[in-house]
């Protein structure tokens, strides 16, 4: 079996004994790191031996269609180098049963720690500090720049799944009490409290949940009504719908604070303390060799026609 790779990233981040792992169970491997068309990779769509396609979504900016694989002779399987798989075309895997595999709790303790990072920072209101251009006139600013001391405070984690947990670890740690509400999951190490309690108690809260259209009701204008002013919302599942409303609140003095991942360059355009920074959660040494662990095990299964992260 013939596996083909399309990842400018390659040589930085596999190690040897992935590779030899790969060689060993049987696959060639064909590494493509100059980014251009999969159309130009001509081995790609030649031959008869069974191959898999395995793609960095950088490589092809976050869009692979239909249209870009469906020529492949013996494709066996496609897979990215990601946890999120919506910017793959399915439409023609599904009608021709060609698995579609993505990347699972690969960056859990990265995430869990810029989630931390992000509480930090807004609880001693950096944003500010930094829009305000670090102004050093302290016998007037005390007041202004007052943080908040974490230790005692009340951590709310909604749901309390492998991110929701790793968080839960880290707020234990900082001396915080930790509450949560989850559908489904239950731990004996936090109290488990109801939804409308969780917002109205909480002095940090943190959605963690996967998002879909019924979890995305859990959080609304009704609850967030309910957030004690002196509170603070840390959003590392883009929350969306709810943005426009958390940021007035922080805007008019009824939320201490926000923090979420937006797009390059617009720190400043949100008022009070508010962290808007780049989505950059997942981005450290250990994400990144998990990501190429579990791939280069995905690989793997294949030959031996297992795909269990399969999403189609």
């Amino acid at each position: 079996m013939k596996a083909f790779i399309f990842d400018p990233l390659w040589d930085d981040l596999v190690t040897d004994d992935l590779e030899k792992k790969l060689s060993s169970n049987g696959l060639e491997v064909m590494v493509i790191k100059e980014i251009k068309p999969l159309s130009e990779c001509v081995e790609l769509f030649e031959g008869t031996e069974d191959r898999i396609l395995c793609i960095n979504p950088d490589y092809v900016s976050w869009k692979l269609s239909s249209e870009d694989y469906k020529n492949i002779p013996n494709l066996k399987a496609i897979f990215g180098a990601a946890t999120s798989f919506s910017w793959i075309d399915m439409s023609y895997a599904e009608q021709n049963d060609i698995p579609i595999c993505n990347i699972r709790n690969f960056s859990t303790q990265a995430v869990a720690e810029w989630a931390t990072t992000m509480m930090l920072n807004v609880a001693r209101q950096v944003p500010r500090i930094i829009k305000d251009g670090f102004p050093l006139d302290f016998d007037k600013d005390f007041m202004k720049y007052r943080g908040v001391e974490l230790h005692g405070k009340t951590a709310g984690i909604i749901g309390l799944g492998n991110n929701g947990m790793a968080i839960a670890q880290r707020c234990a740690g900082l001396g915080m009490n930790v509450v949560y509400w989850s559908r489904s999951s239950a731990n004996d190490k936090y109290k488990k409290v109801e939804l409308d309690e969780l917002f109205q108690t909480s002095d940090v809260i943190f959605p963690t949940f996967a998002k879909s259209e019924e979890a995305n009701a859990l959080i609304n204008d009704a609850r967030l009504e309910t957030v004690k002013s002196s509170a603070i919302i840390v959003d590392i599942i883009e929350l969306d719908d709810n943005k426009p409303k958390i940021l007035e609140m922080v805007k008019i003095g009824k939320l201490f604070g926000y923090a979420f991942e937006a797009k390059p360059s617009t720190f400043e355009n949100y008022e009070g303390n508010v962290w808007a920074a780049p989505a950059y959660a997942w981005v450290t040494d250990g994400s990144m060799h998990n990501v190429m662990v579990k791939w280069t095990d995905n690989m793997v299964d294949a030959v031996q026609e297992k795909f269990p992260n399969r999403v189609n």
